[in-house]
């Protein structure tokens, strides 16, 4: 992640790298009596994720009952699992709440999610929810009632997507529901609590890994306000890159104003807002060019819900523009995407790095052409390449029986067309065990193999270097970082990791398991093994 292959030598001064060079200038550096520290290995820049759910997956961490494929593998197992949360008092106020993971009703022995009645058998008073990753939940009666979930039947803009409220034959809700979360009443965890989750799981599953800067998606004032505090005091040294989801956060024109007025102290920035042009595949609610199969849609013709028209894509473009402000816009199915690019080639030409587009590229119908496109609109792909092996490899071939097998994260035709885009986590509540190592993302980059271990499109597989750049110097960029982290460079930040083994030679399998030795943040060593 530099321009130079020669360095044996890093120069730090005050969190600042100001000097590379050889083993000349090691010697001359010791004759000074400068404090040096010797290693043998590899040093690389800190990973920068551009895109997560920090604060919810912490959150849940701390409260809800894990029950997550394989740490459960059958609905009776996720029951008992929650029955034990219950008897061991872990609630939100009196909910209990639990978390599988995307595509539980795909991951579960059963191939389905567990009912609403189900959920009852383990209580019929306490409101019950199991989050299914970030876009689609079952709720159990005493949940449906306080929820009063028939207020979003028809409704327009949700959250994460278009709301989904299931009903069976009879119009009863059977308990699935989607895009709705924060809308739900789940009272949120207090400052103190939200504060030791923070610190807890980012040393424990970011930190140990070699994550140093984080693009977090905010989604409460109460979240922003526990993650400037951590960061102000050290707990939580990593760097983060803050973007205000609307309607979330605030409605747009707020989000932006925030944006625009925020001064968070610590290593918080404010990078900009972020809308979604549609939902999660999870939830059927991908808004794609191609038809849903029939048995995985509501009707026949299906083709998922775009969540914003073009018009609110245009102006969410052209406010943030005129502020200077970057705008996310979260695109998963094929015709969101579409949506997104005719939106910023209506909006005009855009300033580079104005605009990023999330999970654009995770399944494309015209590969070649659409990348081009991507280039001619000077978008920013930020793209999660963990997902090929999480859901896309196996479970979109199941929604788009037609589509589905080709177009699937094409990396290697994205490069060879001259784009570099940023790979990411997009840890949240439904994220699989592992999935915040990085090397777990540039596995699967790399390797390309899908739930049930088969391979996926080969010949889009890239090299290891090339993973390793996607999840530095171009994930800086998609936070207009570039320069400051992700690279070992003159001027850059001394955010440094150490790792047993060049992931250039190990064997592809072996990628997931390479081990962070040291992490350095601003020149100060936060994290080191206690056999390294």
């Amino acid at each position: 992640m530099s321009a130079r292959s020669d360095i044996t030598t890093v120069v730090v001064r005050d969190g600042v790298i100001v000097d590379l060079g050889g083993d000349d200038l090691y010697r001359h550096l010791v004759g000074l009596g400068t404090e040096i520290t010797e290693f043998d290995g590899v040093l690389a820049p800190g990973f920068v994720d551009p895109h997560t759910h920090f604060s919810q997956y912490a959150a849940a961490r701390a409260r809800a009952v894990d029950c997550r494929v394989p740490t459960v593998r059958t609905i009776s197992e996720a029951l008992d699992a929650l029955s034990d949360g219950l008897r061991a008092g872990r609630l939100c106020g009196p909910w209990l709440v639990g978390y599988g993971n995307l595509f539980y009703d795909q991951k579960l022995a059963e191939r389905r999610l567990p009912t609403r009645d189900e959920l009852d058998s383990v209580s019929i008073t306490h409101p019950i929810v199991v989050h299914c990753g970030g876009h689609v939940s079952v709720l159990n009666s005493a949940a449906l009632e306080l929820a009063r979930v028939e207020r979003f039947l028809g409704s327009t803009e949700g959250l994460w997507g278009r709301p989904v409220v299931e009903l069976d034959s009879a119009g009863r809700p059977t308990g699935v529901v989607g895009e709705i979360d924060r809308h739900l009443g789940i009272p949120e965890p207090d400052h103190e609590e939200l504060v030791d989750a923070f610190t807890s799981v980012y040393r424990s599953e970011f930190l140990r890994y070699g994550v140093t800067t984080i693009g977090e998606m905010v989604e409460s004032e109460r979240n922003l306000n526990a993650l400037a505090v951590s960061s102000r005091s050290g707990a939580v040294p990593a760097r983060f890159g803050l973007y205000a989801m609307a309607p979330s956060f605030a409605p747009h024109d707020e989000a932006l104003q925030w944006v625009r007025e925020a001064t968070l102290g610590g290593r918080l920035s404010a990078c900009g807002t972020k809308v979604f042009a549609d939902g999660g595949y999870s939830a059927r609610n991908a808004a794609s060019l191609t038809e849903y199969s029939c048995d995985h849609a509501p009707h026949p013709g299906y083709h998922g819900k775009l969540n914003l028209e073009r018009s609110a894509l245009i102006a969410a473009l052209e406010s943030t523009q005129a502020a200077g402000v970057q705008l996310a816009i979260h695109a998963n199915g094929t015709r969101a995407q579409q949506e997104a690019l005719d939106a910023v080639s209506a909006a005009g030409p855009i300033r580079r790095g104005g605009v990023r587009i999330d999970h654009l590229g995770n399944v494309l119908e015209d590969p070649q052409n659409t990348v081009r496109r991507w280039r001619d609109t000077g978008v920013l792909p930020v793209m999660q390449p963990g997902f090929l092996t999480n859901f896309i490899a196996d479970f979109v071939p199941m929604l788009f029986p037609s589509t589905g097998t080709r177009g699937r994260m094409p990396l290697r035709t994205i490069l060879d067309e001259g784009i570099w885009p940023a790979f990411s986590s997009d840890v949240a509540i439904g994220g699989e065990a592992g999935a915040s190592n990085p090397f777990a993302t540039i596995a699967s980059a790399v390797g390309r193999k899908g739930y049930w271990g088969r391979p996926v499109e080969p010949h889009e597989a890239i090299t290891v270097g090339e993973a390793l750049r996607c999840h530095t110097l171009s994930a800086a960029e998609s936070l207009a970082m570039s320069g400051h982290v992700g690279t070992i460079e003159v001027g850059a930040h001394a955010d440094l990791i150490t790792l047993d083994h060049d992931p250039r030679a190990v064997g592809v399998d072996d990628i997931a398991d390479i081990r962070v030795t040291r992490t350095w943040i601003g020149g100060v060593l936060e994290f080191e093994e206690a056999y390294a």
